[in-house]
């Protein structure tokens, strides 16, 4: 939906100072190198750089529209708004969009699974309604808002990550955007090296709960004691889980290998039976979570087991993918933390009887002082669940070492220097009996490793 200039204008209390007065913005935008014919670039001023240097590039690229605190001399094309603070207007933008379309949001934060759940979640719902998702990393202060830019009237329900990488992120998101669903699914040691414990990891993700909208309800991992404890915190909350108390709970949960995982599921309204394609126990538990918001929504039990049964994970999220001389890639490549290596490690360790399973494992970051012994926890996991580990970057031989340790032979865990390299070792084990696992953190580019590995490549 276009955004008309007088909206920005009321919302931001800014100063038309060139430009026309008659324009309308398709898109927001903070990267003047995303900048697309029709948007509005906003000119932020971070620690590093400062956007209005960037103000020509995104004219360049077509933007219709520049929000600024400096205005540029010379412009004429593009309607240039100043106002004292780029970074509040953003927020301004972001607040009034809410308020004229009265969308109810559904927030997810967690230290793993955050984006398969945003994506279940949507899925479930968008059976019903018409639902308006974060896509990407767009997931912070600067994301959420482009998102909620881009809401129309025909959107029902807005779902979307709340993602952290220091105190207080998102308190601010929540005041931006109020959730009136805030679902928290694990704390764990992502981003520790920013927050310096997990105490202070829980405290920062429990700020979702804090911030929740005066009618919200927190969706809380019963089976995690540090979510479980946010509840204090909540008016109204929901458990989910295996846990007896939960209020979605999964029974008899059957893990079918690489093919998914059934399940009987328990909820307020009616009982069914769940088949999801998504292989591990970890997604058994976004699944439950996933369940108990579409409870929010009025959905009873069978409704959600069917849509379940449709959700295919996105890309470079568990994709089990077909690899070059038959073998099968385990393409989990997208982003990486201890609790999801863990999960991730799990999953391969059920590759069929009589498999070489290869694990090919990238640094996972932000893990400050605390990256060393993370590794070679993972290191130790890895044993038990690989044949052969192969694993790149600054801790490779932290990893390797743990793995070693554990009892596996030297010639089997092996620390690399490159991708390239790691891609030379994998090739010669490629048959039909062999299954590969990529992972490693975004900053790694692991999905490099896949593209090389993947059948056609």
């Amino acid at each position: 939906m276009a955004v008309p200039l007088r909206d920005v204008l009321e919302a931001t209390s800014g100063k038309l100072v060139s430009g026309p007065d008659t324009v309308t913005f398709s898109h927001l935008y903070i990267d003047s190198r995303e900048v697309k014919p029709g948007g509005l670039f906003v000119a932020l001023q971070g620690e590093q750089q400062d956007g209005h240097a960037f103000i020509p590039q995104a004219v360049e690229r077509g933007a219709t529209g520049i929000l600024c605190s400096v205005a540029p001399a010379g412009l004429d094309r593009p309607a240039v708004i100043q106002v004292a603070d780029t970074r509040r207007a953003l927020f301004d933008i972001t607040s009034d969009r809410l308020r004229r379309h009265h969308l109810p949001i559904v927030a997810i934060t967690g230290s793993a699974g955050k984006t398969t759940t945003k994506d279940l979640i949507a899925h479930v719902l968008g059976r019903r309604v018409r639902v308006r998702k974060s896509e990407g990393n767009l997931n912070t202060y600067t994301g959420i808002p482009m998102t909620i830019f881009e809401t129309s009237p025909e959107d029902r329900v807005l779902v979307v990550e709340y993602a952290m990488s220091r105190a207080g992120e998102i308190r601010e998101l929540t005041r931006i955007a109020p959730p009136n669903v805030g679902v928290v699914l694990n704390v764990g040691m992502a981003h520790v090296g920013m927050l310096g414990s997990v105490e202070a990891v829980a405290a920062a993700k429990r700020e979702l709960v804090e911030g929740l909208a005066a009618d919200g309800v927190a969706v809380l991992n019963a089976d995690d004691r540090r979510v479980r404890q946010m509840a204090s915190a909540a008016r109204r909350s929901v458990l989910y889980g295996v846990a007896d108390d939960a209020t979605v709970r999964a029974e008899r949960i059957r893990l079918h290998g690489l093919d998914g995982s059934s399940f009987r599921m328990r909820t307020p309204r009616g009982e069914a039976e769940v088949f999801l394609k998504v292989p591990g126990q970890h997604s058994v538990s976004n699944a439950l979570a996933a369940a108990a918001v579409a409870l929010q929504f009025d959905f009873d039990a069978p409704a959600i087991a069917s849509a379940l049964h449709g959700f295919n994970p996105p890309s470079r999220r568990m994709n089990v993918v077909a690899g070059q001389r038959g073998s099968t890639i385990i393409d989990d490549s997208y982003n990486a933390s201890p609790g999801s290596m863990q999960a991730a490690l799990a999953v391969l360790r059920m590759a069929p009887r009589g498999s070489l399973r290869v694990a090919v494992l990238g640094d996972m970051l932000e893990l400050g002082e605390h990256a060393a012994r993370a590794h070679a926890d993972v290191g130790g996991l890895a044993k038990e669940s690989a044949d052969e580990v192969i694993a790149v970057g600054e801790y490779a031989g932290e990893l390797v070492a743990a793995a070693r340790a554990a009892g596996m032979a030297p010639e089997h865990a092996v620390a690399v220097k490159s991708q390239d390299e790691a891609i030379a070792r994998v090739k010669p084990m490629l048959t039909r009996r062999t299954h590969v696992l990529v992972k490693g953190s975004r900053g790694m580019r692991m999905e490099a490793i896949v593209n090389a590995l993947k059948e056609g490549a």
